[in-house]
């Protein structure tokens, strides 16, 4: 066909005969192509990730075909802006001798760039082919406790006019109204508890909003567990939205998962400057229990929590981030000085979306998240650990800066010889392969400046900093150690007996549990947290692993257990 630009319906009646004789012949060509070439657009697609790096490079050859194939078509098709007409052309080649299958190439980029809420495609995920996830497979429903236990400072401890435990002590209320509980979280200033028959209590100090309970005083506080009527603060809850299965909790703020995938969160959110107040949503969180992903715009199946941002991984595979990301630990952008607002708060949940691309620029998808402190980690089906945030003390496991790291060395000449630790801070501000955790499957991830990473095998390790041994290894000997105050490698802790459960630590201070119930903790108990019984006038740097024992454990069995910065809360069953 021609290749001159024909005339629109626009054009002087003089030359309208003339077009109208054209326009036949380029229709009848049209549509000899398409049924000769009918089959072509699911050919070769095994290819077509390996020619996108091609496609890009030759975007302006790629232009000028389009264009030669918007003449072949009807001339009331709009010509203003071919860039639109692009993106919404059918795929089939633009020639009757295609050239590279670039109309294929095209569609194949436009798809791997959709929308967050697009389901991935089977055939092209290959490791991740059918990947569904669901609440079930992070809490394990048949695995319920009746005897709730905590230690440590504050009202949060739930122990009405006992502000202080050094090891855990029962939650009276918990037997006394024949509670059976799913799930226990430890937050900053607060502890919540999640029951078999999905009611929220919670209690601690109720900071813009953290313990918005039956009872509880706004800005007041309350050391005995009150229950959060979701249902009543949040509208149609139970229709909308169905049954809270899973909690998480940061410094003063917590949020709840719900059966159908929609998550609700209340409380406040800060940043290294103060309150964040950039979004009316942020405000709400305050006042009341708010929902910030409805299950009709993504379902969500995990969420974690760190100090003031919340990981969500949706039932799909893909990776979330909502709330504080000035030291990258949304993972979506460079830009941590000044965050546009709707980057932290999306109700439909798109900008809060984490797109990570393999090499061949596929979308990956994940099967676990894991969030704490400043930082959020994701697991791939293959195993393979991303991590982004805070990583002043290599825990993230990405390359170290090196620079960084010898002038922290440097630091050490003079004075007591202590580390100086650097003021500035650093940042992976994109979600980047962890190569120091290796290809395992991390049921388990926690801590601040420090991690403590249980695998599905029931090994545990360590990595970051180590003084006050966070790490549980035993080696820091104290501030003029130089050699041992940090680990940028995986350390296992060999110290503790094979198979353990599970982990949970915070600022300093480690926690694990094993199968038949028993219990470890090892770093500095500041506050009692480690429910070792230290007393006040005790060493409180643990420097390996030690036994947690308590008279309230007797005929019990830990299984499962929350470590905030100044305490603990212990969910036990009874043995039978």
């Amino acid at each position: 066909p021609p290749k001159r630009n024909t005339k629109t319906k626009s054009q002087e009646p003089a030359a309208a005969e003339k077009e109208k004789v054209e326009e036949t012949k380029k229709v009848e060509e049209e549509e000899k192509m398409e049924t000769e070439q009918q089959p072509a657009p699911n050919a070769d697609s095994n290819t077509e990730d390996e020619k996108m790096e091609d496609t890009e490079g030759d975007a302006s050859g790629e232009s000028k075909d389009e264009k030669e194939d918007e003449e072949k078509k009807s001339p009331a098709k709009k010509r203003g802006r071919p860039a639109a007409a692009k993106a919404k052309a059918p795929a089939p080649p633009k020639e009757t001798e295609p050239k590279a299958g670039r109309g294929r190439k095209r569609k194949t980029s436009e798809g791997s760039t959709g929308g967050p809420s697009a389901p991935p495609t089977p055939s092209k995920k290959g490791k991740t082919k059918g990947l569904t996830l669901s609440w079930e497979d992070f809490i394990n429903k048949s695995n319920i406790g009746d005897r709730v236990l905590s230690c440590g400072e504050g009202e949060q401890l739930g122990h009405p006019g006992r502000l202080t435990s050094k090891k855990p002590r029962k939650v009276d209320i918990v037997e006394e109204d024949e509670m059976k509980i799913m799930q226990v979280v430890a937050g900053g200033v607060h502890s919540l508890i999640l029951t078999d028959d999905h009611r929220i209590f919670s209690c601690g100090i109720n900071e813009k909003g953290t313990v918005p309970a039956e009872g509880v005083e706004k800005e007041g506080s309350t050391d005995e567990f009150a229950e959060i009527k979701l249902a009543d603060l949040v509208p149609n809850f139970i229709e909308e939205h169905g049954k809270v299965v899973m909690l998480s909790a940061g410094a003063s703020f917590s949020a709840a998962l719900t059966d159908k995938g929609s998550v609700i969160a209340w409380g406040n959110l800060r940043d290294f400057s103060g309150e964040i107040n950039v979004h009316p949503l942020l405000h709400e969180m305050k006042e009341k229990p708010v929902v910030i992903i409805h299950r009709k715009n993504k379902v969500i199946a995990k969420i974690a929590a760190g100090e003031n941002h919340l990981a969500m991984l949706s039932a799909d595979g893909h990776l979330f981030t909502f709330g504080d990301g000035s030291v990258g630990q949304l993972g979506r952008t460079t830009r941590t000085g000044l965050i546009r607002s709707r980057f932290m708060v999306d109700g439909s949940g798109d900008a809060l979306h984490v797109k990570v691309l393999d090499k061949k620029y596929k979308e990956l998808l994940f099967k676990d998240v894991h969030a704490a402190g400043y930082w959020t980690a994701a697991i791939t089906g293959t195993d393979t650990v991303y991590t982004f945030g805070l990583n002043n003390f290599g825990h993230l496991g990405t390359p170290f800066d090196k620079t960084l790291e010898e002038e922290q060395e440097k630091g050490v000449a003079g004075g007591d010889g202590a580390p100086q630790e650097d003021e500035r801070d650093f940042k992976v501000y994109k979600p980047t392969e962890a190569d120091a955790y290796g290809k395992r499957n991390y049921t388990h991830m926690d801590g601040v400046q420090h991690i403590v990473a249980r695998s599905a095998d029931g090994e545990v390790f360590a990595i970051g900093k180590n003084t006050d041994n966070a790490l549980g290894l035993g080696t820091w000997t104290g501030n003029n150690d130089t050699e041992h105050w940090r680990y940028t490698t995986l350390q296992k802790i060999e110290k503790l007996p094979q198979k353990i459960s599970g982990v949970s630590a915070k600022l300093g201070a480690s926690i694990a549990w094993n199968e038949e119930g028993e219990a470890w903790g090892w770093g500095c108990d500041t506050s009692g947290q480690l429910g070792l019984g230290l007393k006040d006038d005790d060493d409180k740097v643990v420097p390996t692993p030690s036994p947690i024992s308590s008279a309230h454990l007797d005929g019990y069995k830990i299984i499962g257990v929350s470590v905030a910065d100044n305490h603990s809360i212990f969910l036990a069953k009874k043995v039978e």
